[in-house]
């Protein structure tokens, strides 16, 4: 991407003001500022709860630039420890300046995890937009109603919550608009079927068989919270649970009904009532925060809709390599395979990763305001909230967090001790099964050295 703006992150970061009680800081998003007073801490926000107004950084450029020999000895240490059994690719620049410090195999593809998650939210918020939402609509054939799926999975069983971003929108409420639609037109009995065409191509990624299709909803358009079942188990058929609730719903507002199955509705179908998920932006916020695959993949897919290709794994792959070129990263020896980082087969640099990361810094009110307030904090949310906890490391990282059985990443923001901003790129792959929960460990180690530098 070519555009260089100043940073904007989201006042969500604000919150966790007085976490840094012992240096008496306020937390801005990525850097410190010193107060005369220190307020009490404030509970970290769910991400089912939106949040607004980004608010930009101030920070002390006279705040010492780590020096690259010292950062260079910290990445050395970490290619020689006994927990790293795979390989190391490291990049860390000054976010003031831009300058690069360190590069270290900036330029090898690796395996990067749930760091994919960083490519999938630019692409999507550039391509889709980020106050772009998604539609979940009912029509009308003859005396047939279709649940047309949006690509909203996290939809809710009944009422939607206006405040929510998992059930923003509801089959209750669409159930109550579309009973009166009905009513109006005469209609009190009805056909119903589920109309999941938007998605294309397999329901699982090829790379993602047998107990890793845990980690992920099967692709539907339309699913109620993500088909979890009451242990947080994915289910099967997520459209068609969908729509027997939906049917449920739309019996107890006066419908008969008899509940059909997938049918695609007709082009000459009467659209009789619609929801609306929430936004993009804030679907990258807990795509980020929580590191959720199924709504990784689902931006990928809709992606991939956007730019004119099927809505598949493979139609999304090809968009959002084609989307990155067209905003100028360098993509050489760079794989996209899926938009989650579950696939394996997914290789980007550090350089790539950097270079977003970068962009996100210098975004001032640009679509790219949700992965500054999406990413993880260290210590208290997302997948960092139980990593660099206490006073020394809490709230000091902003990253995306990446893991898988050969592969372990964290990209994103570091504010040393002294108060200097770093934009940091670690990608470990080819590690050795069932060691990677050491070499996260290893990498929480190098940037806590990093850090104190």
């Amino acid at each position: 991407m070519k555009r260089r703006t100043q940073v904007a992150f989201s006042a969500v970061l604000a919150l966790v003001a007085g976490y840094l009680v012992a240096d008496a800081y306020d937390l801005t998003p990525g850097m410190l500022t010193t107060r005369a007073t220190v307020p009490d801490p404030l509970p970290y926000p769910s991400v089912n709860t939106v949040v607004s107004n980004p608010m930009l950084p101030s920070f002390d450029a006279a705040a010492p630039i780590p020096s690259a020999g010292d950062i260079e000895e910290a990445i050395a240490e970490l290619e020689a420890d006994p927990r790293v059994t795979g390989v190391v690719s490291v990049e860390m620049s000054d976010a003031l300046t831009g300058e690069t410090i360190v590069s270290h195999n900036a330029d090898q593809a690796r395996t990067p995890a749930s760091n994919m998650k960083l490519v999938t939210a630019a692409v999507a918020l550039e391509t889709l937009g980020p106050d772009t939402t998604l539609p979940t609509t009912t029509k009308l054939s003859g005396t047939t109603v279709y649940l047309v799926g949006g690509g909203d999975t996290l939809l809710a069983a009944a009422e939607g919550d206006s405040a929510a971003v998992k059930g923003r929108s509801g089959l209750g409420d669409l159930a109550r608009d579309t009973s009166a639609a009905l009513k109006e037109r005469g209609v009190t009995s009805v056909t119903l079927a589920v109309d999941s065409s938007l998605f294309s191509g397999p329901l699982y990624h090829p790379d993602i068989t047998g107990s890793d299709t845990g980690y992920i909803m099967e692709m539907r358009p339309i699913a109620v919270m993500q088909s979890r079942n009451e242990v947080g188990a994915y289910t099967r058929d997520a459209d068609l649970s969908a729509l027997q609730i939906f049917a449920d719903a739309l019996t107890q507002q006066g419908i008969e009904v008899t509940v059909s199955g997938r049918e695609t509705a007709p082009d000459d179908a009467d659209e009789l009532a619609e929801v609306r998920s929430a936004t993009v932006r804030e679907l990258v916020d807990f795509a980020l925060t929580d590191s959720d695959n199924t709504t990784a993949d689902v931006l990928g897919h809709l992606v991939a809709l956007e730019r004119g290709k099927e809505g598949s794994f493979e139609g999304a792959a090809e968009a959002t390599r084609e989307a990155l070129t067209e905003l100028g990263y360098g993509l050489d020896s760079v794989v996209i395979s899926d938009n989650s980082g579950l696939s394996p087969s997914n290789k980007l640099t550090t350089g790539l990763l950097l270079e977003i990361v970068d962009n996100v810094y210098r975004c001032d009110g640009c679509v790219l305001e949700s992965i500054a307030s999406g990413v993880p904090v260290s210590g208290l949310s997302g997948t960092l909230d139980d990593r660099y906890g206490g006073e020394d490391m809490g709230a000091r990282i902003h990253a995306k967090t990446g893991t898988l059985t050969t592969a372990a990443s964290l990209s994103g923001f570091l504010l040393t001790t002294d108060g200097r901003l770093l934009e940091f790129s670690v990608l470990i792959d080819q590690v050795e099964e069932g060691t990677v929960t050491q070499a996260r460990r290893a990498i929480d180690d190098f940037m806590t050295s990093v850090a104190r530098l």
